[in-house]
């Protein structure tokens, strides 16, 4: 090869023909180069990774306030489902309350309704016990 039989060149791979070399020129990149072009890719890196991770920290935040709302959103859901299981179970025994008339039914209904405490002593009584109690709470 050509480049082999010039003095001083030490280039490791042939030259690309057609492109003549010139006595003594190197095709690879100095050393003061490349640490160089390290040094700028390096800080460049370290910027994107800083920010990268910042963002991280930011969206990081935003998720858990997120998180947090949703948790209560579905807290309130599950405490409005039971409630509403509560009532639909109340109706459906005073439903079966032989002896109770319509708007009797409506009014012990509504006023029971009002009182949490009172839901729990209605689900308590005995059914002979139960419509003693609506015809005094009414």
């Amino acid at each position: 090869m050509l480049h082999e039989k010039i003095p001083g060149c030490d280039l490791k791979e042939p030259p690309t023909p057609g492109i003549p070399v010139a006595p003594g020129a190197s095709t690879a990149p100095s050393a003061s180069y490349i640490e160089r072009n390290k040094r700028k890719r390096g800080s460049k890196s370290e910027e994107v990774i800083n920010i990268v991770v910042e963002s991280m920290r930011d969206m990081k935040g935003a998720y858990q306030e997120h998180t947090a709302i949703l948790v209560d959103m579905v807290s309130c859901f599950k405490h409005e489902k039971e409630g509403a299981e509560r009532r639909m179970k109340l109706m459906a025994l005073l439903r079966d309350v032989p002896g109770l008339s319509g708007d009797d039914r409506m009014k012990a209904g509504l006023s029971i309704l009002r009182d949490n405490s009172l839901i729990d002593m209605v689900f308590q009584l005995q059914p002979g016990e139960l419509l003693p109690f609506l015809k005094k709470l009414l």
